[in-house]
């Protein structure tokens, strides 16, 4: 049973958020959220597994069956591609409301990590959960607030916001 667990997580939780990105963000704004998910979440993934796991030994994957892919799960650079589109698309336009956002965001991520910990797909030395890997993802998720709101248009389109209550 756990085994299927394993298998099946990855392929649920993207099949899951892709819907949600399908189902909140307009087609017309999909494909600027989708390259900045990509280069956020995507490539982040993949620069931030290599530096943690294959260079600094401090977390790696486990029973990733079909899905590993260069000492990496293939589906976790998908998953965050949209994971952080929706994270971006809710971003709140008002910086009082975007600190316990990208805080909460921080904790979620952080509460992901010990869900795919408790799978059996994930593990890490032990003091790097919680408090080093929550200050991780707010960095990660403060930088993704920041380059959103200092390069896409879509953070300044006046026109993109009303586009979000359609």
């Amino acid at each position: 049973m756990n085994e299927i667990i394993q298998l099946l997580f990855y392929p649920v939780f993207l099949v899951a958020t892709f819907c949600l990105t399908l189902i909140f963000i307009p087609k017309v704004l999909y494909k600027e959220y989708f390259i900045y998910g990509f280069l956020i979440g995507g490539l982040g993934d993949i620069v931030a597994v290599g530096l943690m796991q294959n260079i600094l030994g401090l977390m790696w994957f486990q029973n990733q069956g079909i899905f590993y892919v260069l000492k990496q799960m293939a589906l976790s650079p998908l998953c965050w591609t949209v994971t952080v589109m929706i994270f971006l698309y809710f971003l709140p336009t008002k910086r009082a409301f975007r600190y316990p956002y990208i805080l909460t965001w921080a904790a979620l991520s952080l509460g992901y990590g010990y869900i795919v910990h408790n799978v059996g797909l994930f593990d890490f030395v032990p003091w790097l959960y919680p408090i080093p890997a929550y200050l991780i993802f707010l960095g990660w998720w403060s930088f993704a607030s920041w380059f959103f709101r200092k390069t896409s248009p879509l953070a300044l389109d006046e026109s993109a916001t009303n586009l979000k209550g359609k």
